[in-house]
């Protein structure tokens, strides 16, 4: 991978090498990003052998190349109740940094047409360049605009450090009229509480898609495990979740149910377990006042820090290695960003504690699980390393002593 940067802007430089020794440091594999300096350019050209990226900032040049992937504005003027306006013409890859209101700073960008996310914070940025480095070296690292985003701000904070802490990073907007973010859960959600988890409880974490495997994995000693069907229409649907929520009466285990969160209040479920966009729609209010655990999967930085302004009682981080059991929107997270993911995660409330139950997920087998379970992750959630096993118990027993035995040098 060439990085090209314009061999005027040497201070904008040194900052892109120093992100990138950073970057190295917490385990990135930085050894085929190559820097060169370009003459005669006003952007940022990220070349490698699937595509090439463009970005332009007015820290370049006062004339934004609209053609980039993404286009960073600094020195744009605007407050936050001129975006009703702004807005209008905001296309894919523009990102407003540090936008004024009243009481914070805002960062605000569009994610795909018609869609503006934002995140505020109480600081003011200080360095427009060390900022546009983080954000260079994220989208070089294949973070999503989103994450790129939390971690520019973030890395602009912790300056000789991976931002590893809450306190570094900006809050995602989940409602704002001025930017027309408005999240059906938003507001009564975030006063929610739902239950707590231990993290000794939820151990190995099968899921799984027919009842007959829950109570066949119930009746060997699992005490956590979640029904997951994903097809609406499956026959019986509603007496397969009832039947599942009653296996885990029987057996005292936490079953959760994927998805269907009306069927599972209606049976009394343990918990339920949601997607990005299921919170988008579902009531989690209701969920809450009917004392039902709230497991919420996540894929990067930005939605970590979403979903936990609703105080669930688990984050999934995943999918950490290529997964053929779902169509998965993200790329494989690997393991360096699983470390890191858990490392801000430990130091966000829980509770009376620090720390989220996290369950990782996505491609984990016998051969996995070790390094894995060594990221500090809270549980390992297992889908075809069981139900393909010739024999069940045995794989059981193998994660047991894995998730009993010493973690290796936390990352």
């Amino acid at each position: 991978m060439t990085l090209l940067i314009p061999s005027n802007h040497q201070d904008l430089i040194e900052h892109v090498r120093h992100v990138l020794s950073l970057a190295q440091s917490v385990g990135f594999d930085i050894d085929d990003i190559q820097i060169s300096e370009v003459k005669e350019s006003d952007v940022i050209h990220i070349d490698d052998s699937e595509r090439r990226q463009i970005i332009s900032s007015d820290l370049l040049s006062v004339q934004m190349n609209n053609k980039a992937d993404y286009r960073l504005h600094y020195h744009h003027g605007f407050v936050e109740s001129d975006f009703p306006k702004v807005i209008q013409s905001m296309t894919l890859g523009d990102v407003y940094i540090d936008v004024h209101s009243e009481f914070e700073r805002k960062d605000i960008w569009s994610c795909r047409e018609e869609v503006i996310k934002a995140s505020s914070g109480a600081l003011s940025l200080t360095d427009a360049q060390e900022h546009f480095a983080w954000f260079i070296v994220s989208i070089v690292l294949d973070f999503p605009l989103e994450d790129a985003v939390m971690l520019a701000r973030a890395g602009s904070v912790s300056h000789e450090t991976w931002p590893s802490k809450r306190e570094q990073f900006f809050t995602p907007v989940i409602e704002n009229s001025h930017l027309a973010i408005k999240v059906g859960w938003a507001v009564r959600a975030s006063t929610s509480v739902f239950p707590t988890l231990s993290k000794s409880s939820l151990g190995l974490y099968p899921v799984v898609d027919n009842v007959e495997w829950i109570e066949r994995l119930l009746k060997q000693g699992i005490k956590t495990i979640q029904l997951r069907i994903k097809d609406p229409d499956y026959p019986n649907l509603a007496q397969k979740i009832q039947k599942a929520i009653q296996l885990g009466e029987q057996y005292n285990a936490q079953v959760f149910i994927n998805d269907y969160w009306q069927l599972a209040i209606e049976y009394g479920a343990f918990g339920v377990h949601l997607g990005q966009e299921d919170i988008e729609t579902a009531d989690l209010t209701l969920l809450a006042s009917n004392n039902i655990a709230l497991g919420l999967s996540t894929h990067g930085y930005y939605e970590l820090l979403r979903v936990v302004q609703i105080h669930p009682s688990y984050i999934a981080l995943g999918h950490i290695f290529p997964t053929t059991t779902k169509v998965m929107p993200s790329r494989p997270q690997g393991l360096v960003r699983l470390a890191l993911y858990q490392q801000l995660i430990d130091s966000i409330q829980y509770g009376e504690k620090l720390g989220y139950p996290t369950v990782a997920i996505g491609g984990i087998d016998l051969q996995t699980a070790k390094p894995v379970w060594d990221c500090g992750v809270t549980s390992l959630a297992v889908v075809r390393a069981l139900t393909l096993a010739a024999d069940t118990q045995h794989v059981i027993n193998e994660f047991s002593l894995i998730m009993a035995g010493e973690r290796d040098g936390l990352r």
